[in-house]
């Protein structure tokens, strides 16, 4: 007989250890099912310069600062640095031992509107990130006058999974309620789903942590009834609105 876990989590490897320690204190069944991993990009000489010579560099996740801090040395980035979210805000500071200027708003639009990016023209500006990725961060600093380069330090990759079995097993664990945090985990689940585990997943409840992830479920036929969004991707404010949701299943 399986266990009834109402919520999924879906958060990539070793993003999720903090959200499900705590979940686990604090009673909260669920079931852990990871859709993508990352894998280290070396970097190249180009790559280096880049980051030396940068002004202002900006780390739009935990898994950019992750596989920058296995190739460098935090002396070897002399420019500012700015984080997209807290969590990679806090990472980033563990490892370079300076202040990291982090936005209230975590996302790339609160990023974007730091009194730091404002004028920024003639600036060199360095964003570590993944493979793909929003552009408008580099899209609003280039019309402020700064020159924009991309360091790319890790790949995101899909994990090879069996979407009818998932699909089996998450009904017979009694799932209501999905947590996903970013567009690409909320693309994954319906690419791998059969036509028949799609239509479940649309009945599902979903936590998504912002309005452009909405737009994209609503696209995706989820109805707005169905939608929770937490303040923002980091842990606390996902097992906040969790613990909220949890109230109302009972």
């Amino acid at each position: 007989m399986s266990i009834v876990t109402p919520f999924l989590i879906t958060r990539p490897a070793g993003k999720a250890d903090n959200l499900l320690a705590s979940l686990d204190e604090q009673g909260i069944a669920y079931s852990y099912q990871p859709l993508i991993t990352t894998q280290q990009v070396a970097l190249k000489a180009r790559d280096i310069s880049l980051l030396q010579q940068a002004e202002l560099i900006i780390f739009v996740s935990v898994s950019a600062v992750n596989a920058l801090q296995q190739q460098l040395s935090p002396e070897q980035l002399t420019g500012h640095l700015l984080a997209v979210g807290s969590t990679t805000s806090a990472l980033l500071q563990r490892w370079s031992g300076r202040e990291v200027i982090v936005p209230q708003d975590q996302r790339s639009e609160g990023l974007l509107a730091l009194p730091q990016l404002q004028q920024v023209a003639g600036k060199q500006v360095v964003v570590v990130r993944g493979n793909s990725g929003r552009e408008l961060i580099k899209q609003q600093l280039l019309a402020r006058g700064a020159s924009v380069k991309y360091v790319q330090s890790y790949n995101r990759l899909p994990l090879p999974l069996d979407g009818g079995q998932l699909w089996q097993l998450w009904q017979q664990q009694l799932v209501r309620c999905i947590v996903v945090t970013s567009n690409e985990i909320l693309q994954q689940l319906f690419a791998l789903m059969p036509a028949a585990g799609q239509a479940w997943l649309l009945q599902r409840h979903w936590l998504l942590v912002s309005p452009r992830m909405q737009e994209q479920a609503l696209a995706l036929g989820i109805r707005a009834e169905q939608i929770s969004l937490a303040d923002n991707a980091n842990d606390q404010a996902l097992l906040q609105q969790i613990i909220r949701l949890k109230k109302d299943m009972v």
